[in-house]
């Protein structure tokens, strides 16, 4: 039996279904997938986040004013530690910024942000 060539009303009518079918499967799948990524990501950083705190806290045998924040790394940006502190404590940053550098991974750094104190506020004459 011989072989016939598709005409072209056959290969528009499966072009035109499966074309949409494509860019549906698309539309859903590369956000959807983008958000699982970012989701996994965030959760690395969350656990970065546990350790650290946990190796602060034993540094420093207990809470302290020391904020750390921990943001995931993108396509774009390496991943970030912020220890941060009030103004007159900074000390409590140097005292453990070794112990946060050791578990920090590859392609992530570490930013010291000291407080600042705040301005006063202008004081009122009384009248």
């Amino acid at each position: 039996m011989p072989s016939r060539r598709p005409n072209r009303v056959e290969v528009m009518t499966v072009l035109t279904t499966i074309l949409p079918l494509l860019l549906l499967v698309a539309l859903v799948a590369i956000p959807l997938g983008w958000r699982i990524r970012a989701d996994r990501r965030r959760d690395r950083a969350d656990l970065l986040s546990a350790d650290i705190r946990s190796a602060v806290n034993r540094r420093l045998r207990g809470e302290s004013l020391l904020t750390v924040e921990v943001t995931p790394g993108t396509l774009w940006q390496p991943g970030r530690v912020v220890l941060w502190t009030p103004a007159g404590y900074e000390n409590l940053a140097e005292t453990v910024w070794r112990d946060v550098v050791d578990r920090l991974p590859r392609g992530y750094d570490l930013v010291v942000r000291p407080g600042h104190a705040a301005e006063p506020a202008p004081m009122r004459q009384a009248a």
